[in-house]
């Protein structure tokens, strides 16, 4: 993964090698959208396929927001501390483009992107 130019999508679709392709398309989807200028839907994308990764990994019901379950994936041992970072990121971002007034920058959305695919990666692929 590189970073990304304006017009140039995040992350590629060999970067989501090996995820279930029901996550792999949201992130890749998310990734075009940073393409095109649809900052807010990546955000909103990204944020969907975390909570894929969340669901994958059987969360107990009672989780309803990202950030329980989140914290969730961290207390059961399926995210690590060093993707912690990352899936803040995604948390921030999928508030902002979900409830926020403020515009989704290119470089929040193409970073949350990123961030959304080491979360996955991290959760469903590590070890």
């Amino acid at each position: 993964m590189s970073e990304a130019r304006p017009g140039e999508p995040p992350i590629s679709e060999a970067d989501t090698a090996g995820l279930p392709s029901p996550i792999a398309a949201d992130l890749l989807e998310a990734s075009t959208c940073c393409t095109v200028g649809a900052y807010r839907a990546a955000g909103l994308l990204v944020r969907r396929a975390v909570e894929q990764v969340a669901v994958l990994r059987r969360l107990p019901l009672e989780m309803r927001t990202l950030d329980q379950k989140l914290g969730w994936l961290l207390e059961a041992g399926h995210l690590s501390a060093d993707v912690l970072p990352d899936a803040r990121t995604v948390r921030h971002l999928g508030n902002a483009a979900a409830h926020g007034a403020n515009a989704v920058t290119m470089d929040e959305a193409c970073a949350g992107v990123r961030s959304g695919l080491a979360v996955a990666v991290g959760v469903l692929l590590a070890g």
